[in-house]
Formats: C-alpha cells, sequence, structure tokens
C-alpha cells in the first residue's frame, strides 16, 4: 500500500474517523472495477434520487451561466447545427469531461481532495477554464451544505477559501450524499455534454428536441466514459493521482482564453 492509500484510508485529514475512504477492495468494487460494481443502491438508500438531483441543471450549483466551451464554438462556425453540436459534445467527453469524471470519481472514492484539486490545477492549462472551475466549486460548496452536509466539504472550504475545483467539490458532494464513485462519474461525465447542449439551445435557436436526440445518442459514450473513469480511480487509489487521465482540448483551452476576454457575452464560460 502507498503512502498516499494509507493516508487517504487511515489516518488522512480529510478521512479520518467515521467518513473514513474505503478499503481498497471496496473502492476498487464501487469504483466499477469488482465484483458488484453493476449493483443497484439498496432500496430506501435514496441514492438514486440523490444522483438524479446531482445531474439535474435546475440544481443550484451555478453551470446554467455556463456553455462549456459552446459559446466560442459556434461563435467561430465550429458548431452551426445539431451535426456540429454533436461532434463538440463527443470531443468534450471524451476530454474535459473524461478528466472531470476521473477527479469527482477518486474523490468520492476517498482520495485526499487537496491531492486532487492540485491534480485538477494540473490538467487545466487555461487560466481562464481554471478560475471558471474554482468559481463553480464554490457554488457547488453552498448548494451541498444546503443538500447534504458534509464535514469533509466544509473541511475542503475552509482549506480552498477561493473555491476547489467544481470536479472535486462534486465527488466529495456525490460522497456525502451516499453515492459510488461510479456514480459520481456519471454526473460529472453527462454536465460535460448537457451543459452545451442546453446552451447551443439559446445560441443557435436550436430545437431543444434536436439537442435532447444528441445527448440520447451520446449515451453509450457516456456509459464507457464514466466507467473509464471510475476505474482510474480506482487505480489512484494505489498508484496516486498520477493514475488519473490528463485527457488535453487545447482549442476549449484556446478558445477559453478569447471568450473570457470578450467584452459582452451571453454566458460566463
Amino acid at each position: 500500500m502507498t503512502d498516499l492509500t494509507e493516508r487517504v484510508l487511515d489516518a488522512g485529514h480529510f478521512g479520518a474517523g467515521p467518513d473514513a475512504g474505503p478499503s481498497t477492495a471496496a473502492a476498487a468494487r464501487d469504483c466499477g472495477t469488482g465484483a458488484g460494481a453493476d449493483e443497484a443502491p439498496a432500496a430506501g438508500s435514496g441514492a438514486l434520487a440523490a444522483l438524479l438531483l446531482l445531474s439535474d441543471g435546475r440544481f443550484p450549483a451555478g453551470g446554467h451561466a455556463h456553455s462549456g466551451g459552446a459559446e466560442a464554438a459556434v461563435a467561430d462556425g465550429r458548431v452551426r447545427d445539431a451535426a456540429g453540436l454533436a461532434d463538440f459534445c463527443r470531443g468534450r467527453l471524451h476530454t474535459a469531461g473524461l478528466v472531470a469524471a476521473a477527479l469527482a470519481a477518486a474523490a468520492t472514492a476517498g482520495l485526499d481532495p487537496l491531492v486532487l484539486d492540485d491534480a485538477a490545477d494540473a490538467r487545466t492549462p487555461s487560466a481562464a477554464l481554471r478560475t471558471v472551475s474554482r468559481r463553480l466549486g464554490r457554488q457547488l460548496v453552498r448548494a451541498a451544505r444546503a443538500t447534504w452536509p458534509s464535514d469533509e466539504i466544509d473541511r475542503l472550504a475552509a482549506a480552498r477559501p477561493r473555491g476547489a475545483h467544481q470536479p472535486v467539490v462534486l465527488g466529495l458532494t456525490a460522497r456525502a450524499a451516499g453515492l459510488r464513485p461510479l456514480d459520481a462519474a456519471y454526473a460529472a461525465a453527462y454536465e460535460s455534454v448537457a451543459g452545451p447542449a442546453t446552451a447551443a439551445v439559446r445560441l443557435l435557436s436550436l430545437d431543444p428536441f434536436h439537442a435532447a436526440a444528441v445527448l440520447a445518442r451520446l449515451a453509450p459514450q457516456i456509459d464507457t466514459t464514466a466507467r473509464a473513469a471510475a476505474d482510474a480511480a480506482a487505480d489512484a487509489l494505489t498508484h496516486g493521482p498520477t493514475a488519473l487521465p490528463a485527457a488535453s482540448a487545447p482549442l476549449l483551452d484556446i478558445s477559453a482564453e478569447h471568450h473570457a476576454a470578450w467584452p459582452v457575452r451571453l454566458f460566463a464560460s
């Protein structure tokens, strides 16, 4: 067992006491790598409803004000219709979406959220996107405290007063809600494409039925991405955060920097 795993599972600042992280075997199962990974939460646990609430675009986490890069892509002519939106969402899912899903799953599995916050920083080369992620993380902390209060979330907020990265906060929120790492990965993966799809309806006056169809056709790839992210989170329990994916999307980063400098825009990012 590595020093990181021992710190997370035994006496880590964020994992000590009754909220301590799961055993490596249990984490591997819950992350989606072992026997029982596909087991549904126990009846009456409220976990499925919690996952629906956490993934709902109406959950007050601030995501409605962000387009996930879609506004810049529309302005550049890279997204003109439903087909272009599908291509954009697919690319985002397999890059930024995968990274976010793995970070969220790792936080739910019990890895040190401060270590994960640093890992998120290293995987976000755009200063504009780092700022956005921390703002969204700060907003999500407020929502999490109102819905699933947690000492772990409070400690993270105290350690990162300007905001921790949103995927890390999402993972801790899922943990507080009694969800599995795989559930957190699903929430993050879905969020990575649902935001741009919703924004495209406003930006392009796109038929909302067509936007919904884009998301429906992406469902198998959302499954694949979430499971890959959960598997990486399980590996990170043993090998540390370097086991987490670091997929990049340079055009998203460049567009985010340009978008941040616009004097007038519909979305914050």
